[in-house]
């Protein structure tokens, strides 16, 4: 039985790989590159359950890298941000980018007072508009027993936005 089990494990692991590279690849075709890989991959596995169905013998090597493995993942990413810059800047970089991720999480769950929408994927929306995205939605979606419908909308919502923002955000600062 355990033989199976570590079997099953690094074939979930794989799995995960394997969403993970086609997701890289995919990120690099137009328009898509706009949506990022992580969104692409989110979407992919969303699309795969529901077309396929969940992989439940492969369910230890998943769960092991959608928290622990992508835990680790955006720690190195974090990693990768100018550290002159961050210190050179310091508290007041801090101050503003606390500021940000509270505007946008207050502001959303003040939109969803008026609307009266769901509080879980509210928060998923108000954490991937200031922290980083879908990165920071599949971070959280874990401690916050997310549902899978509002991982994928939230995911979704905030990519969508997010390249809405860019290339509008690009187009003003030209002129």
């Amino acid at each position: 039985m355990g033989i199976q089990m570590n079997k099953n494990f690094l074939l979930g692991v794989g799995f995960t790989f394997i969403i993970a590279i086609v997701s890289i690849l995919l990120s690099n075709l137009p328009i898509l590159n706009k949506v990022g890989a992580l969104a692409i991959a989110i979407i992919t596995a969303i699309m795969y359950r529901h077309f396929k169905g969940y992989p439940t013998q492969i369910e230890s090597g998943i769960a092991f890298s959608s928290k622990k493995l992508l835990r680790l993942a955006i720690i190195l990413y974090g990693l990768k941000l100018n550290l002159s810059t961050i210190i050179h800047q310091g508290s007041t970089l801090l101050i503003f980018d606390v500021g940000v991720v509270a505007f946008a999480i207050c502001f959303i769950m003040l939109l969803n007072k008026i609307i009266k929408g769901d509080k879980n994927l509210v928060l998923l929306l108000g954490i991937g508009t200031g922290v980083c995205g879908a990165a920071a939605i599949a971070a959280i979606s874990p401690i916050l027993k997310s549902k899978e419908r509002d991982i994928g909308i939230s995911v979704g919502l905030v990519a969508i936005m997010g390249t809405i923002f860019s290339l509008t955000y690009t187009l003003l600062f030209a002129l």
